[in-house]
């Protein structure tokens, strides 16, 4: 079932797929929910799988001046609520939408069943990487969108992968396609912005898994493999052949592991 909810200043798309304990799968930037098209097919078997279009992806509007993964955490919060979603929910973040499930885990951990990081450093923005995401604002402040994804979409994948990802470079360019330099401008304040969740997530109290990529080139896996050590309640998952896609690169791995995991939370909750 497809739906658009309006939230405060925030049109959200929706859609809900399957029966059984919620699931909530969050895409990454410039990505929107049908990169998850394979994953919730899987998962809707066993799941009841809710997907949106992040603010300023797809088919949801254009995030308000001053977007925060905290802010939106509340429109999140409110979603769950129309869809009548009562139950603890377990979230899947891939990068970006990683923030945004860490965001909501910090403001309703009662609300967490378990979290799922995917290829999504759990600190605040380092100066470099604040640095190239200005430097990507500005391109795309000039009218250059197609050049900065030219450039940006291939470092998705691990250079073994690139020959052999035809479909997922398709899926990507198509679903850049729908997203406007202004969706793009506030999703980079957004990430740039993003608050240390390394504290709270070592509190948590909910299970944990990491996937990390070994070759990813959008966050190297050194730092997220040492804070992963560092997360009491956290399981890792690092896929030896992956850059920052793991899930499409490794997809059957991926999904195994994901169903294991998600399986004994649900028994446990």
């Amino acid at each position: 079932m497809e739906q658009i909810f309006e939230l405060f200043d925030y049109k959200i798309f929706t859609k809900t797929e399957g029966e059984g304990a919620p699931l909530l799968l969050l895409h990454s930037y410039w990505g929107n929910l049908t990169l998850f098209d394979q994953l919730a097919r899987d998962l809707s078997q066993n799941w009841q799988v809710i997907r949106i279009d992040l603010p300023g992806h797809g088919n949801s509007g254009v995030p308000p001046v001053g977007y925060t993964f905290g802010k939106f955490a509340v429109v999140l919060n409110e979603l769950l609520i129309r869809l009548n979603i009562s139950k603890k929910v377990s979230i899947i973040g891939h990068s970006m939408g990683g923030y945004a499930a860490m965001a909501f885990a910090a403001i309703y951990p009662e609300r967490i069943a378990s979290l799922v990081l995917m290829h999504s450093p759990v600190r605040a923005a380092d100066i470099q990487s604040i640095k190239l995401r200005e430097r990507e604002g500005r391109l795309l402040s000039k009218g250059k969108k197609e050049l900065l994804l030219q450039l940006t979409i291939p470092s998705n994948f691990a250079s073994e992968n690139i020959d052999s990802m035809g479909n997922a470079l398709t899926m990507l360019n198509q679903s850049s396609a729908f997203v406007t330099p202004e969706g793009a401008l506030g999703s980079i304040f957004a990430i740039n912005h993003r608050v240390n969740s390394l504290p709270m997530l070592q509190s948590a109290q909910y299970p944990i898994l990491i996937i990390i990529g070994r070759h990813d080139k959008v966050y190297g896996p050194d730092l997220q493999l040492n804070d992963a050590t560092l997360i009491p309640k956290a399981e890792v998952l690092l896929l030896n052949h992956s850059g920052h896609l793991g899930f499409m690169e490794e997809e059957q791995l991926v999904y195994l592991r994901l169903r294991i995991f998600l399986e004994r939370q649900t028994i446990l909750n």
